[in-house]
């Protein structure tokens, strides 16, 4: 019957996971390719100002989004059996929560605007608040598609969605639309995302019942909500006090070297867990094969995340010069502080992932309530130094913050082997650090004024050396197999829990 469907088998899951990791990856990447010529697109149509204005009004007012979610999609996502009735339950919740948080922050734009002590950022939060009401619309059916391992559709939609604000915000930016062509973006980029998975998620909600109880996932995201919370008020913080203390236009330089760095470690990150986390989620209770894929995870994350990072830092001049253009040289310094904080961020994933695919959110909670405040301390002191000063801050508490999580993660979930996992990172941090070193040294000997051409020998001198690496180290060559070796790894576990299905059945 309808309200007693489970949803999404695990047989063949292996297969299925190592499917949808290519698929998603593949899609990241052209999503990473219309980020990157947002950035590059964008910075030359719009003044550092126009930045900093959508900036300081989402960094207020985007916790409203988390409020509407709640948790309640990777809840969705984590439970073992989810019923019919109880999806359709959630989406009511998602939808009323973001309809009264669309009417809540249409209420307080004229706050915001006084907060800042500009009035123009009261159209500009009126606006903006049509984005809880349609991501309230849609989370359920995105879940529901995460939750199927449907990866080629969510590919897709999150493809389209980015494209087609980025065509919006380049056309009301030609108009002149300042500032109003970033509102378009989001807005335009969050209706694709959010209505094309009702197009394609092959049902629709009934209407609530009081008989399906969602307590459960309620009390997950309950848990969940309170860390992310916690966690956006640390990650937006830093844009809060640099539009109070040093305006729009500082804001606006920060915001665009923060989002320079984002790119490679949400654009990456995203694809992996979307993948990772319904899979370790359905094989919690089987130990050796939770932490043989945690591990499998944690490789690809390593050496796609990390690599990419240290070239950044490596090359950082040239590629702010590239991506930014000449009138943003003084974010060079800034990306170089922010992308060591984005490495120990990008490697902190994993822990990420075993308190989410494990339902220990409550502990993910508790551990955010004791690092988080310490990053808003290091921010508020680093911003006496001024922008440079809160890109420290943000490095600092990142590198900080990394050991104290693995370990609590590892204390949550002990079949986690958080031992196994650090020593992994640090070779991987290790290696990619001392090839991003030479590299950077290399192109500072070179001297060369043409920044392609730097940026390019950059990149040559790193590989040489990884390839110098690979040969002469032998865990470091252990780990790049065991990255080319994931996806047969992930086939074969998915290939014996068919057969294993397959004999539970007809016994």
């Amino acid at each position: 019957m309808a309200h007693s469907t489970t949803i999404a088998p695990t047989r063949g899951l292996g297969r299925r996971a190592a499917r949808g990791g290519v698929v998603t990856i593949a899609g990241q990447m052209v999503r990473i390719a219309v980020q990157v010529a947002s950035l590059a697109i964008l910075v030359r149509l719009l003044s550092p100002a126009a930045f900093g204005y959508v900036a300081m009004v989402t960094a207020i007012v985007g916790i409203a989004e988390l409020i509407r979610e709640f948790g309640l999609s990777k809840a969705a996502v984590q439970a073992p059996v989810l019923t019919r009735a109880q999806r359709d339950n959630l989406f009511w919740l998602n939808a009323g929560l973001g309809l009264a948080l669309s009417v809540l922050v249409l209420a307080v734009a004229p706050l915001v605007a006084a907060l800042y002590g500009e009035p123009l950022l009261e159209p500009v939060t009126r606006c903006l608040a049509v984005v809880f009401l349609l991501n309230g619309f849609g989370a359920q059916f995105r879940a529901s598609l995460q939750r199927d391992l449907r990866f080629t559709a969510l590919a897709v939609l999150e493809t389209l969605g980015p494209a087609a604000g980025l065509a919006a915000a380049v056309a009301v930016a030609l108009q002149g639309g300042s500032y109003w062509a970033l509102v378009a973006q989001q807005v335009v980029t969050t209706a694709v995302v959010a209505v094309g998975p009702a197009c394609v998620a092959g049902w629709w909600p009934g209407r609530p019942r009081r008989s399906a109880s969602i307590r459960p996932m309620l009390g997950y995201g309950g848990s969940l909500f309170g860390t992310q919370a916690l966690t956006y008020v640390g990650n937006n913080v830093d844009t809060v006090v640099i539009g109070l203390t040093a305006g729009p236009a500082a804001a606006g330089l920060y915001n665009r070297v923060y989002q320079l760095v984002k790119l490679p470690v949400s654009q990456l990150n995203a694809p992996i867990t979307r993948v990772a986390l319904p899979v370790l989620a359905r094989i919690q209770d089987d130990p050796p094969r939770y932490a043989r894929y945690l591990r499998q995870g944690q490789l690809v994350l390593l050496n796609v995340l990390v690599p990419a990072l240290a070239l950044g830092w490596a090359v950082a001049g040239p590629l702010v010069h590239l991506v930014l253009g000449d009138a943003w040289g003084q974010a060079v310094p800034i990306f170089s502080l922010l992308v060591v904080g984005g490495v120990f961020q990008a490697i902190g994933f994993v822990q990420n992932w075993v308190f989410l695919s494990s339902g220990k959110t409550g502990q993910q909670f508790r551990l955010n309530l004791l690092t988080r405040p310490a990053f808003v301390v290091a921010v508020l002191v680093g911003s006496l130094w001024g922008v440079t000063g809160v890109a420290a801050g943000y490095a600092l508490t990142a590198v900080l913050q990394w050991p104290v999580a693995l370990w609590w993660a590892g204390r949550a979930v002990p079949e986690a082997q958080a031992g196994r996992l650090a020593v992994t990172a640090l070779r991987a941090v290790a290696t990619y650090s001392a090839a991003a070193v030479v590299a950077h040294l290399a192109v500072r000997a070179a001297g060369l004024d043409d920044a392609w051409l730097s940026a390019g020998l950059g990149a040559g001198v790193m590989l040489a050396v990884l390839a110098a690496g690979a040969a002469v180290l032998p865990a470091y060559r252990r780990d790049l197999a065991g990255c080319v070796t994931a996806v047969r790894v992930l086939r074969g576990a998915g290939a014996r829990s068919g057969r294993g299905d397959r004999a539970n059945e007809r016994k």
